[in-house]
């Protein structure tokens, strides 16, 4: 079942490569397709974050999870909660991953939405970070910091590298909490709500705009 969770969707991935443009993603129906085809359904709170499509999903033995889907590779990750802890890392090997990175303060560790999250200080006196773990790998998919206005690229950057990317109608360009957030069109067609790393540019999360 391990191999199964976490294995790349051979099939999918190849035709949809075969599909796509040399600046290669998944859309949306694309990530459904992915997901349904690793026996999953009624996948909901479909959203793109940190290069992931991420859902909740019913397996074929009735049990919940969260799903990954890789933006650019369209790997398939499935993460059940009975699993955090035994088949793949739990509290407290994140943790461990985390005083590793240089981090001596941790709080509000959780599992949520299929990455591990924490608010991590190398010490009680320095700034706070926010992190972004994959689940099972543990790479930090991001790594922002409360304050740092400083190096955060300007407002203009930010549209302007959205525009590349291929995002329309933006608007609504709000630094918070250590990053650039906004509202836009994305090259879908769809009204999305964006969550932009402050010193990269780089759409850490896309959700579909209510």
């Amino acid at each position: 079942m391990t191999s199964a969770r976490t294995a790349l969707t051979t099939t999918a991935a190849a035709l949809m490569l075969a599909l796509a443009p040399a600046a290669w993603a998944l859309n949306a129906q694309q990530a459904v397709e992915t997901i349904q085809g690793q026996s999953y359904a009624a996948p909901y709170s479909l959203e793109k974050q940190y290069g992931y499509w991420t859902a909740k999903a019913t397996s074929a033995d009735g049990q919940r999870a969260h799903v990954l889907v890789g933006d650019a590779d369209g790997s398939f990750t499935a993460i059940r909660k009975a699993d955090l802890g035994t088949a793949l890392p739990g509290a407290t090997q994140v943790a461990e991953r985390l005083r590793g990175l240089g981090y001596a303060v941790i709080n509000d560790l959780d599992f949520d939405d299929g990455f591990w999250e924490a608010e991590v200080r190398q010490n009680r006196n320095s700034e706070k970070v926010e992190v972004v773990l994959h689940p099972v790998n543990l790479s930090v998919l991001s790594q922002t910091g409360q304050a740092g206005s400083e190096q955060a690229l300007p407002a203009s950057e930010i549209v302007r590298l959205l525009q590349v990317a291929g995002y329309t109608r933006i608007h609504d360009v709000e630094f918070d909490d250590g990053r650039w957030e906004a509202e836009a069109t994305n090259p879908a067609g769809q009204r999305v709500d964006l969550y932009i790393n402050a010193t990269t540019g780089a759409v850490e999360r896309e959700k579909l705009d209510d």
